[in-house]
């Protein structure tokens, strides 16, 4: 079955990731790749953080009994992994091999949301080629953070609502090229565009339950997943991946069920795509799976 259309077309690659006996992903939140494409994911089970290479052999895991709330993850150019607990509050680097780097945060303490300080649930985190961090502050706080390389808080934006500039759950974030900062707005079912310094630009709002993005900074495209997460009260949103140039436009995307659509995803939560144009993607609820579609050579 190929998923997408001209250039980005996708063959989902079945039984892709091999754990050990009795390891679980338990509900896999996040994924990353870094500069080997070795596939990080950051899970909300006895072992938090698995590592898999490109055909989903295990590598190595590391994180067990250190994580309360495991959410989102991003790795940089320098492979440093950024991991975002929800529930302790707070956003942790690491060396690939796990040591801790620098803590954001104190963990295990929410500040009050009306301090508008970090952190009340953060949920995910994106660092710009300048090396400035933006996390999105996320369930409870409905802000942006910007801090410099070193964790210096620099600018704090947002509040909770549906006008631009405000949020309801932002829940993912992305920075691209020029310095601009996305923010997955998903409870307001778009994306908001920022400056660097958190000046209101744009918004997208033909999204549905917006979770997470990823930007390939070389090539200006951008892979977004939402997520039928709300099937209760919409029964017929389906999770979908969209792909898009730099201004919007949609260049390809597929959705659906497994038991009803072509697109074969339930409950879709993460993205990420490796060197190779390869796509991630983590899924929780009734399935808790991570899938791979490796991407069609069109040549």
């Amino acid at each position: 079955m190929i998923l997408g259309s001209g250039e980005y077309q996708y063959e989902r690659v079945e039984g892709w990731a091999k754990l050990p006996k009795y390891f679980t992903f338990g509900e896999p939140a996040g994924i990353a790749c870094d500069s080997n494409d070795h596939v990080f994911v950051f899970c909300r089970s006895a072992h938090p953080i698995i590592i898999l290479d490109r055909d989903g052999n295990f590598v190595s895991c590391w994180g067990e009994g250190h994580f309360s709330g495991p959410h989102g993850i991003f790795i940089d150019k320098d492979d440093s992994i950024y991991l975002t607990d929800y529930q302790a509050h707070v956003v942790e680097k690491f060396r690939p091999d796990g040591e801790l780097l620098m803590t954001l945060g104190t963990k295990g303490h929410a500040l009050p949301v009306f301090l508008r300080k970090p952190f009340n649930q953060p949920t995910n985190v994106a660092i710009a080629s300048s090396g400035e961090i933006y996390i999105s502050d996320g369930y409870a706080g409905h802000v942006v953070h910007k801090f410099t390389a070193e964790g210096e808080l620099l600018k704090t934006w947002g509040e909770c609502g549906s006008g631009p500039g405000q949020f309801a759950w932002p829940h993912g974030i992305a920075v691209d090229r020029y310095g601009k900062v996305y923010v997955c707005d998903r409870e307001n079912d778009r994306i908001q565009i920022f400056d660097s310094e958190g000046e209101f630009l744009d918004m997208w709002t033909d999204f549905m339950n917006p979770h997470d993005m990823y930007i390939d900074r070389q090539n200006d495209i951008i892979y977004t997943v939402e997520s039928n997460l709300r099937v209760q009260s919409k029964p017929d949103q389906q999770s979908r991946i969209t792909i898009r140039d730099i201004n919007g436009a949609v260049l390809s995307s597929w959705q659906g069920r497994e038991s009803d659509g072509d697109g074969v995803l339930e409950v879709t939560h993460d993205i990420w795509v490796d060197s190779h144009g390869d796509i991630y993607v983590t899924e929780l609820r009734d399935c808790n799976r991570v899938q791979k579609f490796a991407k069609v050579n069109m040549s």
